[in-house]
């Protein structure tokens, strides 16, 4: 998905949402980070950095913290 004001994503979880992008407003994507909606069960994954904020269905999305994985000793 590319929106106006730079931000791009992909969906890696669908669910029955619209998923839209406040550029300019507060807050920062980053690529790499993972947003999701609780509501809906959508989450994506930002490919192209830009300002602003996700929203799914007018609520902001909340981003994933990474998954720890167990070191390999």
């Amino acid at each position: 998905m590319k929106f106006d004001g730079g931000a791009e994503l992909v969906v890696t979880k669908g669910g029955e949402g619209e998923v839209d992008f406040d550029g300019g407003g507060e807050g920062q994507l980053q690529i790499g980070k993972r947003y999701k909606d609780e509501d809906t069960g959508i989450e994506v994954l930002v490919t192209k950095a830009a300002a602003g904020r996700l929203l799914c269905n007018g609520a902001e999305m909340a981003q994933l913290q990474p998954k720890q994985t167990k070191s390999a000793d």
